[in-house]
């Protein structure tokens, strides 16, 4: 990525600058691994006093970052390795950061480079301007306090940084604006500095006037070196806004040529005037000249590098305002003129900006069709998004192609029904010869929002990679259900996912290897699965994104890949991170969440947060075998909380859903062996053992033969079950499963390493004991059928004795019952049983 020199050149003092001392050795006073800060308001000379306190000789090596509103998290962690690659002796170090991709990564490499090398000072200049998630690398990276950095934030406002707990232990040096107010002497110094002769009574009013505000002490020092009574100003100068309009209008302005203060009024419409831009909007070749004049001329100008200059921004404030409310039609054309200057760049996110403010429909419309799919392909969505605002929606629904490029927006955002709506509107206005590009766009999001294409053949001709992994995806969602031809899907994603990657279109990217982790999630290739979802996780990080946004569905891939590697503590906590964010998620990454969520509670015998109801898969648009994977998870961790009807439940649903398959045969199977009914355990695997009911994901066999290892141990049958628990290691090590094994207890467990395939390794048996060492210890609650009967009982006002005749036992047997029941249920009165009971639904 192309990082401007003015984002990391340290800017000039400017003219007539009056040194403050005193602030300059409070800042030299901080330790190099202190953090300075540098808050107030604008015009308080924050960036001048920075600027010259790193100018001064004998102090640490500088690097400049120059922090605006379009960088995201990718831009501005290059502008800081740029920035922090021109310090002498830092580049081969600095070459190496973020190669691994994450963001903890990122600012881990950064700290370890840093802590190795010779203290330099980093200064971010504007960092309120600084968003999520680029925000998030900051705080980590204040955390991190790296001990050979002076980290220096200039801001207008606190940031949403870690500095209390800095300010406690004595390590944040900041300066706020009461400091950073001239004082009597120094506004004297200031006229000084600037030839301004003025009296002590005349320099002790000004100060009172302007209260120290540096910006508007300049203000006024511009309009003290033009005017011959400079007494009566002095008495009637304000540091009002109105006043400071005023002062702005009548004296700064009135002392230009007409020919600068155009120019000065067309150059305000950018935040960042690069020389080239200046060229178009001032219509001259020497606007290099004409900017240096301005440098020079009202100290309100400043030169960040050779090519880039920036207006103060009070002063462009003004100067806009006073554009647009006199002269709207010069305000309009200087906008218009920024805008294909920026398109021409090929920064569409500027050009999109300066079209909005243009007001021009036109304009906007031809900066969105020429780039808006682009954007949102590259993850800049919200610019797009604010652009078709701006159109208007007239606009765009009389445009295909920007009806097309709304419908997609609002499909990404979760926004479904507005999709349809934008989509159906896009068919109703597409010309009969759309063309390759509109032909393809057409197709793709038809299939994204509503699953089927809206032409029957797309015109043929070349498009855009945006296009064409964007009709990938289309289709690959199209047949997100289908079972054939999954071989040829998995490449198509594969393919897709390495274009996206090749041409920086990372949003795509991480919804086709999202896509790509899903689809072998479902069909068994756990190691594939796990590695699509980790690249995934890793696009988003790398470009600053939070996975619940960007990557729900690859991180729900990895929460289940953890569980099913016997690790339910990472899978909770991975699960965790997305839910608690609160926001709307993919119905299928929403789906494996709670699934995961709920299974990891029961794999460490607890309970979980929400009631124990069904989670409902009906309406998901998912691979049956994933479908049916999740439902084995569902009934497994339902059951061991003892809650057998929502258990029977899940396994109705299933049957409905995707008809009799062996996951529903495991189902019955768990039910008889946690009820000691072994015999009938047999019997419910039967069908899936000699293959007339097949299983569809892969790792239920490996829960079959674990189940038949125990119940043929518990009816006598040694062989059989050595047999099945060999069976049930070779499978599990082949798919890399874990958690089958994690819950054994009794004869099976004892068995694990002496069955064992020599095939199956050490260090797969490794990684089965510390699962076994992690499982939960409180046992399940699923009750046999005499303690269902106990229970049953347990509501009425009968004593144990009279249970026992009830039911035809002796009292101790009735006894032993209720204590088993208080264990399963975590509970130690008759009540706390009855109560909990109803909770599990074990009780009507």
């Amino acid at each position: 990525m192309r990082i401007p020199m003015s984002k990391i050149t340290m800017p000039e003092l400017p003219p007539g600058l009056a040194s403050r001392g005193h602030l300059l050795d409070l800042l030299d006073s901080a330790e190099p691994g202190q953090l300075v800060s540098v808050v107030a308001p604008a015009g308080y000379g924050k960036t001048v006093l920075v600027a010259e306190w790193s100018s001064r000789p004998g102090g640490l090596p500088v690097a400049w970052v120059a922090v605006d509103a379009a960088d995201d998290a990718a831009r501005f962690r290059a502008t800081l390795l740029a920035s922090l690659a021109a310090v002498p002796g830092l580049a081969p170090g600095i070459a190496r950061v973020g190669a691994r991709g994450s963001d903890a990564d990122f600012v881990d490499d950064l700290g370890a480079v840093l802590d190795a090398a010779s203290p330099v000072r980093l200064v971010l200049d504007d960092v309120h301007d600084l968003a999520e998630p680029a925000l998030r690398d900051l705080a980590r990276l204040v955390r991190r306090r790296p001990a050979g950095l002076q980290l220096v934030l200039v801001s207008r406002r606190d940031a949403l940084l870690p500095l209390p707990r800095l300010r406690l232990e004595g390590q944040l040096r900041e300066l706020r604006a009461d400091a950073l107010r001239f004082d009597l002497a120094e506004t004297e110094a200031l006229l000084r500095a600037c030839e301004v002769v003025a009296s002590a009574e005349e320099v002790a009013v000004l100060h009172e006037r302007t209260d120290g505000w540096v910006a508007g002490l300049r203000f006024a020092v511009l309009a003290l070196r033009s005017t011959d009574d400079p007494g009566g100003f002095i008495a009637h100068f304000s540091g009002s806004d109105r006043s400071i309009a005023d002062y702005l209008t009548d004296e700064v302005m009135a002392g230009l040529p007409a020919p600068t203060r155009r120019q000065l009024g067309m150059g305000a419409v950018c935040g960042r005037l690069q020389v080239g831009l200046a060229e178009a909007l001032f219509g001259r070749p020497d606007a290099r000249r004409v900017l240096d004049d301005m440098v020079r001329g009202t100290g309100l100008v400043y030169r960040t590098d050779l090519e880039s200059y920036h207006i103060h921004p009070l002063f462009r404030a003004y100067l806009e305002a006073d554009l647009e409310g006199h002269h709207p039609a010069r305000h309009h054309s200087s906008h218009t003129i920024a805008a294909r200057w920026w398109l021409a760049a090929d920064d569409p996110v500027h050009a999109l900006r300066h079209a909005e403010r243009a007001g021009d429909p036109a304009l906007l419309a031809e900066a969105l069709r020429d780039s808006g799919v682009r954007l949102v392909a590259a993850g800049r969505q919200d610019p797009v998004r604010r652009a078709l605002v701006s159109a208007g929606s007239a606009a765009v629904a009389a445009d295909a192609r920007m009806a097309l490029l709304s419908a997609l927006v609002l499909h990404l955002r979760g926004a479904e029904v507005d999709a349809v709506a934008a989509l159906e509107q896009a068919r109703r206005v597409r010309p009969a010869d759309p063309g390759p590009e509109l032909g393809a766009l057409d197709a793709a999001v038809g299939l994204l929002v509503d699953g089927r294409p809206t032409l029957q053949e797309v015109p043929p001709g070349p498009v855009p990679p945006e296009l064409e992994v964007l009709g990938v995806l289309g289709r690959a969602e199209a047949r997100a259900a289908d079972e054939e031809d999954q071989d040829e899907l998995r490449a198509s994603l594969a393919g897709a996912a390495a274009c996206a990657h090749a041409h920086d279109l990372a949003c795509l990217e991480v919804r086709a290897l999202s896509r790509l982790a899903l689809l072998e999630a479902a069909y068994g290739d756990h190691r594939a699965m796990a590695a699509a979802a980790t690249s995934a996780v890793r696009t988003s990080a790398a470009v600053g994104y939070p996975s619940a946004e960007w990557a729900a569905e690859a991180t729900a891939v990895l929460a289940y890949r953890d569980l099913l590697a016997g690790e339910p503590v990472a899978a909770r906590s991975r699960a965790d991170d997305v839910l608690a964010v609160g926001q709307p998620l993919p119905e299928v990454a929403d789906l494996i969440l709670r699934v995961v969520r709920r299974a990891a509670d029961a794999d460490l015998g607890e309970s979980g947060p929400e009631p124990l109801v069904p989670v409902d898969f009906s309406g998901v648009v998912a691979p049956a075998p994933l479908l049916a994977a999740l439902a084995s998870l569902e009934h497994f961790a339902v059951l061991a909380q003892g809650g057998d009807a929502v258990a029977s439940d899940t396994a109705v649903r299933l049957e409905r859903r995707i008809g009799k398959v062996g996951e529903i045969l495991v189902m019955d199977a768990r039910a008889h062996v946690l009820a000691g009914r072994f015999e009938a355990a047999i019997a419910a695997l039967e069908p899936l053992k000699s293959g007339s009911v097949p299983a569809l994901a892969a790792q239920t066999e490996v829960e079959a033969h674990v189940l038949l290892a125990g119940a043929a141990l518990h009816t006598g049958d040694p062989l059989g079950g050595r047999s099945e628990l060999a069976a049930a290691l070779q499978l599990g090590a082949d798919l890399d499963v874990v958690r089958p094994f994690a819950a054994m207890s009794g004869p099976p467990a004892d068995l694990l390493r002496s069955v064992a395939p020599p095939a199956v390794g050490t260090g797969y048996l490794r990684r089965i004991a510390v699962a076994r060492s992690t499982a939960g210890r409180r046992g399940s609650t699923c009750l046999s059928d005499r303690e269902h009967d106990v229970l049953a009982l347990l509501p009425s006002l009968l004593s144990a004795t009279e249970i026992a005749d009830e039911l035809t036992v002796s009292v101790n047997t009735v006894k032993s019952h209720i204590r088993s029941i208080y264990s399963k249920l975590g509970v130690s009165s008759r009540r706390e049983a009855v109560d909990g009971a109803i909770q599990r639904r074990l009780l009507g």
